[in-house]
């Protein structure tokens, strides 16, 4: 009986062998937008103004503001957005579009303009619009970077190809597009394609956007003391497992969306 139990007791060993995987995470990407900016106004005599940025969430709101407009004036305005750690699909729009504002109307303008005179630094709201949206001229154009001169302010953009302007394309006509919505398509070929990643914020991985605006010469008095506001943003959505955002409904600008 006694050798019986001792032979029991040597049958509980078995061959065994652990193995661990010790500090298992997960962590969340990151998908940050980020926009650098810069302006340039050219007004002949009057001298020249340049600004530059970059927006990431700042509290503060950049307003580029031009006063004292005539024609032959003309400037630039470039973002360079970067979404840094993950493509994704990128718009650019506004939810108001342009506001036109008369701002009353000397005598100059009264003999070519006969719209009713809207309220000084207030919308029209049905009194009269001004025109300078409509005579602004606006070239859109994709570019791979932009340099700005130390000295003047003069932006450069690097290796530009236009988008698809039409003909005597306005700030009026930008102002219609963009509050449409605008999908920034890096490769502009059959397919729709995110914006790609940055590796971090100093790394320009798309194409920046470079709107050129001028004041035809031949534009006259009608608009005198016209002037012009309006809003517009950057939207970013992530484009993994989510391929479709990049079309017409995902929209962040569409307003049936």
């Amino acid at each position: 009986g006694v050798a019986s139990a001792g032979a029991g007791l040597g049958t509980t060993a078995y061959f065994n062998d652990t193995e661990s995987f010790n500090n298992n995470t997960l962590t969340a990407g990151e998908l940050n937008l980020i926009v650098d900016w810069a302006t340039y106004v050219d007004q002949g005599n009057y001298g020249t103004s340049a600004t530059e940025g970059e927006m990431d969430g700042n509290t503060e709101s950049y307003d580029f503001s031009v006063s004292d407009v005539k024609p032959g004036d003309s400037g630039t305005l470039a973002f360079c957005p970067k979404i840094v750690d993950n493509p994704g699909y990128l718009w650019i729009g506004s939810e108001n579009g342009v506001s036109d504002f008369e701002n009353g109307a000397p005598e100059p303008e009264l003999s070519v303009d006969n719209s009713t005179n809207g309220t000084i630094g207030a919308p029209n709201n049905g009194l009269g619009e001004g025109e300078l949206s409509e005579n602004i001229q606006v070239t859109v154009s994709y570019a791979s970077g932009i340099t700005v001169d130390v000295e003047t302010g003069e932006i450069t953009c690097t290796d530009e190809v236009p988008l698809n302007n039409p003909e005597d394309y306005t700030f009026a006509d930008l102002a219609a597009d963009l509050e449409a919505g605008f999908l920034i398509d890096p490769i502009r070929d059959a397919n729709v394609d995110p914006y790609p990643a940055s590796d971090n914020a100093d790394d320009q991985a798309g194409p920046c956007l470079c709107i050129h605006w001028e004041v035809p010469t031949e534009v006259g008095n009608w608009i005198q003391t016209d002037a012009l506001e309006m809003d517009f943003g950057f939207v970013a959505m992530q484009a993994r497992h989510n391929g479709g955002a990049g079309n017409s409904t995902a929209n962040p600008f569409n307003s049936s969306s």
